[in-house]
């Protein structure tokens, strides 16, 4: 046998039994890897600035743990508690409010006489719903534990990951079987597309959130809680803002502040919706890829929404990172292909 196949069959059955020993942490070392590679710019800005390897990997994993992973750990509690302490009367109270605008709205109108949108409200079992808002709560809770314990993890093997990942580009670029030039420009080019991608949904949660966040805050809402949740809803395109602004203007119209609900309604349509994401956006993003990136970038939102989706579905919470990821690695090889394929004919 010779010593290269025994190093091989060495190396699949210590390959196997390492994979055993760390397939608990398996999914929180992939999602810490991919996040690493979105942001090693961040790292790399560091590590140029202060020399220090160490001191460098720490400020980047404090900065995407304030960014990131902050704001998911506040939403989650104050979500549970809020539904824990709800006040079940006052939501029957709104709900008859909202009832019996609609029978009154629909009595003035001749032509809603005939539907069956009073039906659909009878039918509706609030003493139900309010109990599936208390299992709701409950499963946070239980859930919370686990939650924090992988953020704890990730942000440790992201640590790490910003440590070492140079280390191990340098290792991988001299066992595969490409030239250095041709792995180091599928590197760049997954690492500029996740990038533009993270860095993009990052910036644009961030600013339509802060500023949902302020409406929320002025008329008596968690603004913190609420601007998250806008954060969230603002990456499903088209009705991601309605999801939030619509509930907020239903309940104060349904509490008797008619203006307040309007107020509510125009600023997320005008100020979020047609100035903030129509016109700004796209200049944070555009920022983003020639500033940041040094290098314009297009992804279409489209395919990064299905892309969340899909990851949702199939991966859970941390889907939303996986889900990108392998869609921003499928189009990174699709781009530079041809100039490897291209390359590898001129060699011949």
């Amino acid at each position: 046998m010779k010593p290269i196949h025994f190093l091989g069959i060495l190396t699949l059955i210590t390959g196997y039994f390492t994979y055993k020993v760390f397939y608990p942490f398996l999914e929180t070392i992939v999602i810490a890897v991919l996040l690493s590679i979105a942001t090693y710019k961040i790292n790399f800005y560091f590590l140029e600035k202060f020399k220090n390897k160490t001191f460098s990997a720490t400020l980047s994993t404090i900065l995407i743990a304030i960014l990131f992973f902050a704001p998911i750990v506040y939403l989650i509690t104050t979500a549970a508690t809020t539904i824990a302490h709800m006040d079940i009367d006052n939501i029957k109270d709104i709900y008859h409010n909202i009832y019996n605008w609609i029978n009154e709205f629909i009595s003035k109108n001749e032509y809603l006489k005939n539907t069956n949108i009073t039906e659909y409200l009878e039918k509706i079992d609030l003493n139900a719903a309010v109990n599936k808002l208390v299992n709701i709560a409950s499963f946070l809770a239980a859930k919370s534990a686990k939650f924090l314990k992988d953020i704890v993890l990730i942000l440790i093997f992201y640590f790490f990951a910003n440590m070492y990942g140079k280390d191990v580009l340098l290792y991988f670029q001299k066992i595969m079987p490409l030239s250095k030039y041709e792995s180091t420009k599928i590197f760049e080019s997954l690492a500029n597309v996740m990038g533009v991608v993270f860095s993009s949904i990052l910036a644009t949660a961030f600013f339509e959130g802060v500023l949902f966040g302020i409406i929320a805050q002025i008329y008596g809402y968690d603004g913190l809680m609420f601007g998250i949740l806008y954060g969230f809803a603002s990456l499903i395109p088209v009705i991601g803002g309605i999801l939030m602004w619509l509930p907020l203007s239903i309940h104060q119209f349904a509490i008797g502040n008619t203006s307040a609900a309007i107020i509510i309604a125009i600023y997320s349509i005008v100020i979020i919706s047609i100035i903030a994401d129509t016109f700004i956006k796209p200049i944070i993003i555009k920022y983003i890829d020639t500033i940041l990136i040094k290098k314009e970038v297009f992804i279409n939102e489209l395919l990064v929404f299905f892309a969340i989706v899909a990851g949702l579905a199939s991966y859970g919470f941390w889907g939303m990172i996986i889900g990108p990821a392998v869609l921003t690695l499928f189009i990174s090889i699709i781009n530079i292909y041809p100039e490897i394929s291209k390359s590898e004919n001129n060699k011949c």
